[in-house]
């Protein structure tokens, strides 16, 4: 039986490995090792309850990075498994020395994770290796473990981090020739390339439409909060910080204003790497908004929600687009990197909204399922159909 290692280093990345996981589970034998960002702020491991009780059912068993070597697994037991951010630093000095730990953590991998890497792949040895297609730093780990690969001749693929990238033009006229020899399953036609590797028009496996009602359908791990109300409305803020100036101001004025009406319970999710450095403060003691952290999943709260507000560049933005929700998506004024970016999201059935003035609870449409800017972007063209399968089933099958 053939051997698959998937690689993962955040929640993006472990949908994408569970996708096709389920997918190929009965075919193959299926390894996960989890390696984080091997950053001292983001580097826990998976904290999703969700997606570790999804992956526990299917029977899969994920190792770290960090139990490959013996000071590191020591190291990773005393740096714990919760992120610092600097208000509760300020609060608990005693913080100090599991983030201390953390960093040093971080200083013995980088220089012993050659070493490790090669004892992976021994101690596996896949026929196949998947990652994503993460930063293309010839010291990151993921590229690490891609090129020596690719020396021991085992074929390499690269699933996508989310469909973001095929929702702009600007991005596409970027080239990564750090895939050459790789196999790239791109979203898109949009989605950068690389002039070395091959590329096969995929779409984004978490966001096909039977994978996600069949994510839907879960009933562990719900939300349950408010559920009476007359509306309830769920954000969720993925990657609003690091592209524009006001996304996330406009999303907090659109719960101020909520925060006011009897009729309204709010679930409000943060995107993991930004939740350490968004302030709260202002709307944290509304009595009808809940603020759920990195253990509860956003498909959670696509699922309680009514409504579903999120950013215009983001591919959280899909799952409640495909589950026929009403969507708003929010445009902020993008930082100079992103100036020219025009989402395509523009043209699809979502309400597309630069401010908060423009949010109103009884304007708002159901979205298209099958809306066609969602087949174009996150299922390559491919229609309404499982992804993975058909990925595992017949792509993967006819190049063994």
């Amino acid at each position: 039986m053939k051997k698959l290692l998937y690689v993962v280093r955040s929640e993006a990345d472990f949908e994408r490995a569970i996708c096709l996981g389920i997918a190929g589970k009965v075919k193959y034998d299926q390894h996960f090792l989890f390696v984080g960002d091997f950053s001292p702020f983001y580097s826990d491991g998976i904290l999703n309850e969700f997606q570790k009780e999804l992956f526990s059912r299917n029977g899969f068993v994920i190792k770290d990075f960090c139990e490959f070597s013996f000071i590191g697994g020591i190291l990773k037991r005393l740096a714990g498994g919760t992120s610092t951010s600097m208000q509760q630093f300020a609060k608990n000095k005693m913080l100090i020395i599991p983030w201390l730990a953390k960093a040093l953590l971080q200083r013995y991998l980088s220089s012993q994770k050659e070493k490790i890497v090669r004892k992976i792949l021994k101690t596996i040895e896949p026929s196949m290796l998947f990652t994503d297609q993460s930063l293309t730093d010839r010291d990151y780990l993921p590229e690490i473990l891609r090129s020596m690969a690719i020396k021991m001749e085992i074929p390499v693929y690269i699933f996508t981090h989310g469909a973001a990238a095929g929702l702009h033009s600007t991005f596409s006229e970027f080239t990564f020739d750090a895939y050459a020899g790789c196999t790239v399953l791109a979203c898109s036609e949009r989605e950068p390339r690389s002039k070395d590797s091959n590329r096969i028009i995929l779409g984004d496996m978490s966001s096909s439409y039977p994978y996600v009602h069949f994510i839907n359908q879960q009933d562990f791990c719900d939300i349950k909060f408010m559920d009476h109300k007359k509306y309830k409305v769920g954000f969720l803020v993925g990657g609003t910080m690091f592209t524009s100036t006001n996304g996330w101001n406009i999303m907090q004025e659109i719960i101020i204003g909520l925060s006011e009406s009897p009729d309204v319970a709010i679930v409000l999710k943060l995107h993991p790497r930004e939740a350490p450095f968004i302030d709260l403060r202002m709307i944290e003691k509304f009595n009808n908004l809940l603020i759920v952290n990195r253990e509860t999943d956003r498909s959670r709260v696509s699922k309680w929600a009514d409504i579903v507000v999120c950013s215009d560049h983001c591919s959280t933005i899909f799952e409640p687009m495909i589950l026929g929700k009403k969507v708003v998506a929010v445009q902020g004024k993008h930082i100079p990197r992103y100036a020219d970016i025009h989402s395509c999201i523009r043209d699809s059935s979502v309400k597309h909204i630069s401010s908060s003035s423009e949010f109103e609870l009884n304007n708002i449409l159901h979205t298209n399922s099958k809306d066609q800017v969602t087949n174009t972007v996150a299922w390559g063209g491919n229609g309404p159909v499982d992804l993975g399968e058909l990925f595992m089933n017949k792509i993967l099958k006819k190049r063994i």
